[in-house]
């Protein structure tokens, strides 16, 4: 009965997420910005670390031109060659301000405090649009062991200096990399981004059938996902353009859903009379329903399902990435001004991903040790399982097809 509550209460919460507060696109001319240099903010309406930093803008008075990269041809020209002028990873939210560009939003404290400076910095830059910063600002670059050279000298220690849950404002450079591998990792797997995508894994887990399908499905999930962000701290994060990745993988995990929900409902549907009437049907009645369960139990995980889970581990990581890199290219940054060989950076980078891992491991343990103690609710609890995790994914995959706008927290 608990997972039972618990999934209503997850329905209920999606529900309530259809109407977030509004994120409003919005370009202010910059000629009437006279208190200091003028905000271009490239991002998407489907980034939810692009609406916290509109949100910190507006509730600060700073006018912003906002540049809508999925909407606007425009603005996605011009953002690829800012992106590919600094070769700065490919995510959002990315701002310019005269000759400066900061990536990703980490918080009031830390860029909020970039934004503010940048701003007074270059009120009286010639620098005044997109088109001069391509053409007259320097490359924005630090050096690997030899301080910074152009526009990032401008920051001071800033480029280190996070907002971190239960921390605060900390310079990540006081950790040992040790710490700082295992910390940074935790936090950064609590990223909110992605949490839709892992509520439509854990509907398709509690529907494995058994604790041990759970644990296998579990483990590849986890495993894949965890080889797959070493990957992007070793290369991808400078290479791949990760917000044309989440404009089809995040549809894709939406279809994967809605093919999920369909089915659970039809399994719901073919089999509801069997399971409301378990309690008084004769005993070959019931061994008939038992042998049923088992054969789902005992069947093998397909490809299917195997390449099912890889896509909901990679786009995970893909979604995440896309709102922003903050927190991993800050610590892939001090990793090389270390100047670390390649199995200490390995050895580092693998404590991070194994502490990115920390949360997924918590709720999944948590959901199997609660499918173990359920087991004995039989078949009415399966079934009712069924309609409310069909619904969900239904609901769930229809948002991330049509618009996963809704889905920002």
């Amino acid at each position: 009965m608990k997972k039972l509550v618990t999934s209503w209460f997850v329905l209920g919460f999606v529900l309530f997420n259809l109407f977030p507060l509004p994120y409003v696109s919005r370009a202010e001319d910059s000629k009437a910005i006279t208190d200091g240099a003028t905000v271009y903010m490239f991002g998407r309406d489907d980034c939810g670390f692009c609406k916290q930093q509109f949100t910190y803008l507006e509730g600060e008075g700073i006018p912003v031109v906002y540049l809508n990269i999925v909407e606007d041809a425009e603005a996605s020209r011009l953002y690829d060659a800012v992106t590919a002028k600094h070769s700065v990873s490919k995510v959002t939210p990315i701002t310019v301000i005269g000759e400066r560009v900061i990536v990703g939003f980490n918080g009031p404290n830390t860029t909020g405090k970039q934004i503010k400076e940048a701003r007074e910095a270059y009120k009286d830059s010639p620098i005044k649009t997109i088109e001069d910063h391509l053409a007259l600002a320097p490359v924005q670059t630090l050096d690997v062991g030899a301080g910074c050279t152009g526009i990032a000298c401008d920051s001071g220690t800033t480029e280190f200096v996070f907002e971190l849950p239960f921390l605060g404002v900390v310079d990540l450079r006081s950790f040992s990399l040790f710490t700082l591998s295992l910390v940074l990792g935790v936090i950064d797997g609590f990223n909110p981004c992605a949490m839709w995508v892992l509520i439509t894994f854990l509907v398709l887990l509690s529907q494995a059938g058994s604790k041990k399908k759970m644990l296998i499905l579990a483990g590849i999930f986890i495993a894949a996902e965890a080889v797959m962000y070493n990957l992007i701290l070793n290369v991808w994060y400078k290479t791949w353009d990760f917000v044309q990745l989440d404009q089809i993988v995040t549809p894709l995990v939406g279809f994967l859903a809605l093919g999920g929900g369909t089915f659970f409902l039809w399994r719901w549907s073919k089999n509801k009379d069997a399971a409301l009437v378990c309690d008084i049907s004769d005993i070959d009645e019931q061994s008939k329903t038992i042998n049923k369960f088992k054969q789902i139990i005992e069947s093998p995980i397909t490809l299917m399902s195997i390449f099912a889970i890889l896509v909901v581990a990679f786009s995970v990581n893909i979604i995440e990435f896309a709102c922003s890199i903050g927190i991993p290219q800050a610590y892939t940054k001090i990793l090389e001004l270390n100047a670390l060989d390649f199995a200490e950076r390995q050895w580092y980078i693998i404590v991070y991903s194994l502490g990115y891992m920390f949360d997924d491991v918590v709720v999944f343990g948590l959901a199997i040790w609660g499918y173990s103690r359920l087991e004995s609710h039989g078949g009415k609890y399966a079934q009712y399982s069924l309609l409310v995790g069909g619904i969900l994914m239904l609901i769930l995959g229809g948002l991330l097809v049509l618009n996963p706008e809704l889905l920002i927290i």
